[in-house]
């Protein structure tokens, strides 16, 4: 197993549990097969011993209709000896080809088949012949049963019924072996099935057990040294125990885990001679952030920190010739920023005084176009409220012309209901006529029945079959008398719902009449309204085109100012800004002159 691959273990495994079930299966086919061929051969021999009791049956059947003639001479008693003779012999060859598979049976059969053919077809006409000669003879009975044929007839008779008892012992003695045989085979196939289980369990679980032991035993170990790896533990390795692909995973992780530590040593040594540039590189920089510019930067190479070392030595170079130009440029700097500065205080005063003024028109201005701008929308309000109160009202008057033909309709439809749900009472008064008479037929088809079940108790054994149909005939009318209450009782509650509808009917029509005529009452007022309201309309119009010719002047005249005072608000600002901007040169030349005099540029 350790040298199989993963693939073909589960093959292997799970084809021995598959091969196991099936060799289950087929032993069970094997016994169920056997199991109904026993039960067909049960079924076989009780069709023999059905057919053998028929056949003593029917001969017996023969035997007393013949001797009942011989006594009493009525042609009653043998009006059927035809078809019971016919029927003996449809039964005795029925027998003899059900037993073909048995010759001893067969042939035992066969001798009664033609002693019950004698008898029936000789022996029984013979008798019933001489018996009708006889006639009303006194005596004949007497001498018909002290004649030769009819202990000739016994004899025969009985000889049949000796075979066919064998032949029924016979058959029965099978019926005992072969209930014997499916008994066992009943207790074997149960056997099986339950040894059969647990074998199938039992060895499932072996082979599963076998499988997670190769499988799990190297997955476990793989699992454990790549915990002891993640942990830091470069010197983690797994043992290799298979030759599938859980070992040959473990050869490639001790591979990798080697290839990860030898890394790791060398990036320890890279680390230190990267550390020692690094620290070389820090000391000429801190140097530098001294205001030391004069020093120089050794470290050089094709790595990155020697392509950074010099790039530093190139940018000290750098620094140290823009330090030698900033101290020159920050003495002139300083001198124009001083006469910059007197000449924007002067022109900041002037720009303060325009700037109040501009103030004071512009707040009465606003003031002007507010009040204005307030009145028109005061109008604007009054004027759209105008136009909704019109257009609301017409639309409400639509709305209840539209309500009052709805109601109209819903008193139309209501009268219709009305009508229908009077034809549905007249319809269920109908059926109730009609259930009546199905109630009276239920009462006399009762009486009948009962009638027939006396006559039937009468006739006795003949009367059993017609005692049975009077009673099922008697069950029906009862459950029809029962069904027919049941439905008068639903009828009387569907023609009381009825007229409760009809009520009820009646009432919301008078309602919807009723509000038919406040609707009609409410749309003559809304009119009046939405006449009144019309006549405002003009009127708000014509304010309104007043107020806005207002309103766009005194617009024009505050846009007018704010534009100035922004102007000089503007102005202001820049001279302020500008003013500042000269402090903060004058601030920046004198640190700029401070900052680079600590710098040492000359070596």
């Amino acid at each position: 197993m350790n040298n199989l691959s993963i693939k073909n273990k589960l093959y292997i495994g799970f084809g021995s549990i598959v091969a196991i079930i099936l060799l289950l299966l087929v032993l069970a086919y094997n016994n169920f097969a056997s199991l109904t061929d026993a039960n067909r051969w049960d079924r076989h021999t009780m069709e023999v011993l059905i057919e053998l009791d028929r056949i003593n049956s029917v001969s017996l059947q023969i035997q007393v209709d013949a001797r009942g003639y011989i006594l009493t001479g009525s042609e009653s008693l043998i009006a059927s000896e035809r078809e019971n003779g016919e029927l003996l012999k449809q039964h005795v060859v029925k027998a003899v080809q059900l037993t073909a598979d048995n010759p001893q049976q067969n042939e035992r059969l066969k001798r009664a088949q033609a002693l019950l053919a004698t008898w029936a077809d000789v022996n029984i006409r013979r008798q019933i012949d001489k018996r009708r000669a006889l006639g009303e003879t006194k005596g004949a009975a007497e001498v018909l049963g002290q004649s030769s044929e009819l202990k000739e007839a016994g004899a025969i008779v009985n000889s049949a019924r000796e075979l066919l008892e064998q032949a029924a012992e016979e058959e029965r003695r099978l019926l005992a072996e072969r209930s014997t045989k499916a008994v066992d085979l009943h207790t074997s196939q149960n056997n099986l099935i339950i040894g059969g289980g647990a074998a199938v369990v039992v060895l499932s679980l072996l082979i599963s057990y076998t499988l997670g032991r190769a499988i799990l035993g190297p997955l476990s170990n793989l699992t454990a040294a790549l915990a002891r790896l993640g942990s830091g533990d470069q010197a983690a390795r797994t043992e290799v125990t298979s030759g599938d692909e859980l070992g040959k995973v473990s050869e490639d992780f001790n591979k990798m885990a080697q290839q990860l530590q030898d890394s790791s040593q060398r990036e320890v040594e890279q680390t230190n001679q990267l550390r020692a540039k690094v620290d070389a590189l820090l000391e000429s920089v801190s140097r530098a952030a001294g205001g030391d510019m004069t020093g120089k930067i050794t470290v050089t190479g094709d790595d990155a920190i020697g392509q950074l070392g010099e790039g530093l030595q190139r940018m000290f170079d750098n620094l140290r010739q823009l330090l030698n130009n900033v101290q020159k440029a920050g003495i002139q700097v300083t001198t124009s920023a001083t006469e910059i500065a007197a000449s924007a205080k002067q022109q900041e005063a002037t720009g303060v005084e325009q700037a109040q003024t501009s103030v004071e028109v512009l707040s009465t201005t606003k003031e002007i176009s507010s009040n204005t701008a307030q009145l028109l929308k005061t109008m604007e309000d009054a004027t759209a409220v105008a136009d909704y109160t019109t257009s609301a009202t017409s639309e409400a008057q639509g709305n209840l012309r539209r309500m009052d033909q709805t109601m109209q309709n819903m008193v139309n439809a209501t009268d219709s209901i009305n009508a229908k749900l009077a034809a549905l009472s007249e319809k269920a008064s109908n059926i109730n006529s009609v259930l009546t008479t199905i109630t009276k037929v239920a009462d006399q088809t009762n009486i009948l029945s009962l009638n027939a079940a006396i006559e039937a108790e009468k006739a006795g054994e003949a009367g059993r079959g017609f005692s049975v149909v009077a009673t099922e005939i008697r069950r029906l009318a009862d459950q029809t008398s029962v069904s027919t209450w049941d439905i008068e009782q639903m009828l009387k509650e569907m023609q009381s719902a009825v007229s409760a509808s009809v009520m009820g009917m009646d009432k919301f029509s008078e309602e919807i009449r009723r509000s038919v005529g406040e609707v009609r009452q409410v749309t003559d007022q809304l009119s009046g309204v939405m006449d009144q309201v019309q006549k405002l309309a003009p009127q708000f119009d014509a304010v309104l085109q007043g107020m806005q010719a207002q309103a766009v002047g005194a617009q024009q005249i505050t846009e007018t100012m704010m534009q100035l005072n922004d102007a000089t608000q503007q102005t202001v600002e820049s001279l302020k800004a500008t003013s500042e901007a000269v402090h903060q040169l004058q601030y920046a030349a004198g640190d700029l002159q401070s900052s680079v005099s600590t710098f040492a540029v000359n070596a």
